[in-house]
């Protein structure tokens, strides 16, 4: 039964961690190149770390909270993730441009970058946000025991005030 915990755990982390590459791969793309190759090295960290928080969680139930952490914090870069990848895309865009027209080249990448950047911004926020409430409710919530302890001392009605 241990053993299928802990492999029904790692599966959890694959695919947290899988989803996560997926919310992180335009700042993946944006640090691409074709000499560089830390982008796929960076890509097998991010899944083998939200594997290793999800395989070392106690119970199943953290093991999807740290999930959906991990989940919410890349979904939650999703902005700053489009804006770099938007940032290199005019960068190479207006390098490409010799004819003259560098000025409204520069202008529609800026336009464009700032619309790539604004609906990433939109949908990460809110998808990042409820990913992290319900991680925070999965590996934080949970049975609280409550004791409720009787004051055994007598009061003296004549003591009273």
């Amino acid at each position: 039964m241990l053993v299928i915990k802990a492999t029904f755990r790692i599966v959890i982390g694959l695919f947290f961690g899988v989803l996560s590459v997926t919310a992180l791969s335009p700042a993946f793309a944006a640090f691409h190149s074709d000499t560089d190759q830390t982008a796929p090295l960076l890509v097998l960290a991010v899944i083998l770390i939200c594997t290793a928080l999800c395989f070392f969680a106690p119970t199943i139930r953290r093991a999807f909270g740290r999930g959906f952490l991990a989940l919410g914090a890349s979904v939650f870069a999703l902005p700053l993730s489009a804006f770099l990848l938007s940032g290199r895309a005019a960068s190479e865009v207006i390098g490409s441009t010799s004819d003259g027209t560098e000025a409204f080249t520069a202008i529609g990448a800026g336009l464009a970058g700032i619309a790539v950047t604004g609906v990433a911004t939109f949908f990460g926020l809110i998808l990042g946000t409820i990913f992290l409430i319900i991680g925070l409710v999965l590996s934080l919530g949970g049975a609280r025991e409550v004791i409720i302890v009787e004051n055994q001392q007598r009061i003296n009605p004549s003591n009273r005030k």
